[in-house]
Parts: C-alpha cells; structure tokens; sequence
C-alpha cells in the first residue's frame, strides 16, 4: 500500500502551522532581545554574547535531561507547557518597558528561560514525530518542517526589523510571545496521543534510563556512525562559519548589501534543498547522498577562498549557494533516519545526547574557528573547515550507513488524517520498521 501524503493529514498540519509561526515569531526575539541590550540599556558585545550564551548553552547542558524527561513523560504535555513558559517569559519584557522597569538582569533571565525551555521542546518534538506521522512519513514531515524553518530564516530577520522599526524593540518582543501562544493552542487541538509500552513490574531509576538509551545510541551501528559523523560535520561548519564573514569583509572587502544578498541566496537555496531532498537520496540511495552532500559541503568551504580569488562576490554566491543546497538534504535526511531506527521510547534520550553533542561541537567549533583564524590564517581555516566536514561524511564509509537505500518504513502503512493506522492499531510498534541496505 502506498503512503498518504501528510497534506491531509490534520495533526501533523497543526503542528506545522504552529511551528512554522513560532519559527517567524523566534527570529524576532534573536533581533530584538540584543537590541534592546544595546539601545535600551547601552549594552556591547559582553552583553550580546551573554544572551546568545544563555539562549543556547541549555542545549549542551540540559539535552540529555530533556531527553530522559521526553522518555518518561507525554512529549506533547511538556511542548505545550513549553510554549506557555516561553509565552509567559517574553511577555514579561513589553510589561516591563511600559513600567520602566527592564534590566540586563531581567533580559538575561528571559533569554535563560527561554533556552532551557525551547530545548525541553525540541528534544520533545524531535521524539513525538515519529510516532505522530509514522516512520514512512519522516522524510516529508521533517521537510515541511525544515522548509518553515529555513523560510523564517530568509525573511524572520526581515520582519523582525520593520517591526522593530514601527513598534520598537519590546513591542516588537510581545509579536514573538503571542507565536508561541499560537503554537500552544495548535497543539492543544492535536488529537493524537501517545501510545507507550508499559514495563510490568519495575521502574528503572534515571541513571538507569541515561544509560539504556547510551547503549542504544552507541551500541546500534547505524546510530552510532550517524552520530561521528553528524559531531564532526558540524564541527567542521562551526569553523568555517567562524571564518567565511570575515573572509567576505576583510578578504574579498565586499559590503554589508553585498554579504547580506550572498546569505539571502543561500537561503534560498535552504529552502530548494529541502524540497528536493526526498528526490536526491532517491536518485542516488539514501546512504550514498548522505556521505555526497557532506564532502560536497566541506568541498564549498575550501572552495570559498579560490572562488573569491576568480569572481570575487559572484565566486562567493555560488559557493553560498552551494552550501544551502546541501546543508538541509544532509541534516533531514541525518535526523530522519535517527527517528526511524531508535525505538520509541529512547527516542528522547538517544535525540537529547544526540542534540547535546552537536551544540557541543559546534560551541567548540565557534571557539577553534576564532584561534584558527587568529592563529593560521583566514585561508587555512576554511580549508581546514570544509577537510574535517568531508571527513565527517567520509566516516559513514566505515560502517552500515553508506549501504542503506532507503529511509525506514517503505510504503508498509497508510497514515490517515488523524495520524492512525488503518487498521487502529497504535502507531509505535515496537517492531519498528529497519532500514533497507544493498544485498
């Protein structure tokens, strides 16, 4: 039987429609939050990275906590009161300023409560889909998912500043906490519910938990080589990330308007890779596009600085707009196959160690991209960036990844409108699809 399309397929639609409004709402506060630090209250850099810091840090620290919690708990319970802590969190900011009464100490709070919450959140999510759409759907379902992010992207930052402009920053703050409302209430009309496996007889303790869902990320060889390889590909990208704007500024002395359309393109090309994802792993196996678009990523990064020694801005548009290809096939593609072959009631623990590695190495990465550049040189780096991502996609060849040819699930099980088997029968069967790899 062939699968639906999730076009008709209500709770997912709600879910994404709440998401794609509090991803536009989310790149308001990034702009505004920051602003208000330095405009407001006469903040600088210190201040700013201390906001970035605590909206993100809770990644690195609290994934894998998330993850246990996701594991014991209704996921769609701690999203929805997620969205109301970030609601109540952001709110507080506009209340403030019409009192005269917003500090750094207070934004800093908000910025904290904010990223402890958003990560509770997405290890939550990132585990719930699976069992919301059904494995044979992941693909789509993170496209979609993908798509809204990356337009919030293009055009949030956008947004953001002509609210900024007509409302002021804290105004422009109370638009991002009504998104969240409005992600609230999205998830409060979702019908699906969660089907668990219930264990007679004992509960095991946390650390117990913590180290059941270790033995599955790391004892499963497919999980496992996706997780080095997703480490080291992202490291590499944090390098290069560190460096590729400077190198714009200071190397190829292009201007703001310039640098500004050169990530638009890349944008734009987010958005086109997501949608042609399915259709790329396809055309060459799932395994093969996986360890392609990853050396073809690290490719773009050492080709940044002969691509501005050639063509100067149009050198480095095409190489942007390389990297936003495949940036979005490797990452849907990388977190679909994680949620189709973890079971389901790992699935926040095996994500949440996943998530906190990740933020992890990129942080490291962030840090190793400033010294390298200092250091080595500008040039030297992103060529070293984009070596260490191809290395990351290169490191599927040592295991089982590299022969799968497709994502888990096949065309086994017709997702209906409210996100049921046909039959009725709960969705998280515990003899979950595995994927198929070459004879």
């Amino acid at each position: 039987m062939a699968k639906a399309s999730l076009g008709r397929h209500a709770d997912f639609n709600r879910l994404w429609a709440g998401q794609t409004v509090s991803n536009f709402g989310d790149k308001i506060s990034l702009l505004a939050l920051p602003t208000i630090a330095i405009v407001t209250l006469g903040g600088g850099p210190v201040e700013v990275g201390v906001l970035g810091t605590l909206r993100f840090l809770p990644f690195f620290l609290l994934a894998p906590l998330a993850g246990l919690v996701a594991d014991r708990v209704s996921r769609r319970s701690i999203m929805i009161a997620a969205d109301l802590g970030r609601f109540l969190a952001l709110a507080s900011i506009p209340v403030a300023f019409a009192l005269d009464a917003v500090t750094l100490p207070h934004l800093y709070v908000v910025a904290a409560v904010v990223g402890v919450l958003t990560t509770f959140f997405e290890v939550s999510y990132q585990s719930w889909l699976p069992q919301l759409i059904g494995t044979e759907n992941l693909v789509e379902g993170n496209t979609k998912l993908q798509i809204s992010r990356s337009l919030a992207e293009a055009v949030g930052a956008g947004a953001g500043g002509a609210l900024m402009q007509v409302l002021g920053a804290a105004r422009a703050v109370t638009v991002d906490a009504f998104t969240f409302l409005i992600s609230l209430v999205a998830l409060l009309f979702i019908r699906h519910r969660e089907v668990r496996e219930r264990v007679e007889g004992r509960r095991n303790s946390a650390a117990a938990d913590m180290k059941e869902g270790m033995r599955t990320l790391f004892g499963t060889p497919v999980l496992r080589s996706l997780f080095v390889s997703n480490v080291v590909v992202n490291f590499g990208a944090a390098i290069g990330d560190a460096l590729i704007l400077v190198y714009a500024y200071n190397v190829l002395g292009l201007s703001p308007g310039q640098v500004g359309i050169a990530w638009a393109v890349m944008a734009v090309f987010v958005i086109v890779g997501a949608v042609l994802s399915e259709q790329v792993a396809k055309a060459l196996t799932l395994g093969r596009t996986l360890v392609l678009v990853a050396v073809v990523l690290g490719a773009g990064y050492i080709l940044v600085p002969s691509a501005g020694a050639v063509g100067g801005f149009a050198g480095l548009l095409v190489v942007q707009a390389v990297l936003g290809f495949v940036s979005p096939i490797f990452d849907i593609h990388v977190l679909s196959l994680v949620q189709g072959v973890t079971p389901n009631d790992q699935m926040g623990r095996v994500g949440g160690t996943a998530l906190a590695a990740v933020y992890g190495a990129l942080s490291v990465g962030y840090a190793a991209g400033g010294v390298i550049g200092e250091t080595v040189g500008l040039t030297p780096g992103l060529v070293l960036a984009g070596v260490i991502i191809a290395l990351g996609g290169l490191t599927l060849l040592l295991g089982p990844v590299a022969a799968i040819r497709e994502q888990p699930g096949g065309e086994e099980q017709d997702v209906h409108e409210e996100g049921e088997p046909e039959d009725g029968t709960p969705e998280d069967d515990p003899e979950r699809p595995v994927a198929s790899v070459t004879g």
